[in-house]
């Protein structure tokens, strides 16, 4: 039950995220609206480029929004643990279309990612110590 819950949480917020993210919402709106139709988001870190925000007990999200002199995009990582943490992180530009995925450098069946909060820059790591028998290392 625990997992069918996640998963449908999962396809929820990917859902919303897609459709809020092309109508040209910002991501601050999206988490207005998912709160709006009963999500719980929880503010971990907010700065003026960076914020992250844990969406429900398996679901983080994280936001850099390059600095104009820079670049006119945003980076989004958002990561799902069903036990296992996986990431995915998105490229949009500012206007909340979707432009291309990030993959992971390596080669993971559970890659994780995290956006250094003062560079942008993501940070991939394998998060993957499960061998494939399906039981935990």
């Amino acid at each position: 039950m625990r997992i069918s819950k996640r998963i449908y949480s999962l396809v929820a917020i990917a859902g919303l995220s897609t459709s809020l993210l092309t109508a040209g919402n910002s991501i601050k709106q999206f988490l207005a609206d998912f709160t709006r139709l009963g999500g719980q988001v929880v503010m971990l870190e907010e700065d003026s480029n960076y914020l992250r925000a844990q969406l429900n007990d398996s679901i983080t999200l994280e936001m850099y929004d390059c600095p104009p002199d820079l670049c006119d995009k945003w980076f989004v990582v958002m990561t799902v643990c069903a036990p296992q943490c996986s990431s995915c992180a998105r490229v949009y530009n500012k206007e909340g279309k979707y432009l291309f995925p990030l993959d992971s450098p390596g080669n993971s069946i559970f890659p994780y990612a995290t956006i250094d909060k003062t560079s942008g820059r993501i940070i991939w790591s394998d998060n993957d110590d499960w061998d494939y028998s399906g039981s935990p290392k």
